[in-house]
């Protein structure tokens, strides 16, 4: 058995299978992609989905409480995964 530690450190983010790879978030900002293996973790692909910056209606970048929070569950239907943090949702096609 393995753990990851601190990179990535999952944290309280969640995860899913999906035609037996791992889709799972570090409960911040980033979502990997894996193999399930009972000896090592090994990063398929990993993306920045969410992140701590927002735009106001003016188009001007801003702060927002901190560090992102990404404990929700995810959703997937029809090769479309749901994520959300504490202020956005996206939607992304992961076929």
């Amino acid at each position: 058995m393995w753990k990851t530690k601190r990179s990535p450190a999952f944290n309280k983010g969640s995860m899913i299978l999906v035609d037996g790879l791992i889709l799972a978030s570090d409960g911040e900002k980033t979502l990997y992609l894996f193999e399930p293996d009972p000896t090592s973790f090994r990063s398929l692909a990993s993306a920045e989905l969410l992140g701590n910056a927002r735009t106001d209606s003016g188009g001007i970048e801003r702060q927002v409480g901190g560090a992102t929070q990404n404990w929700a569950p995810m959703a997937l239907s029809d090769g479309r995964l749901l994520i959300r943090d504490q202020s956005q949702m996206k939607c992304v096609l992961v076929r």
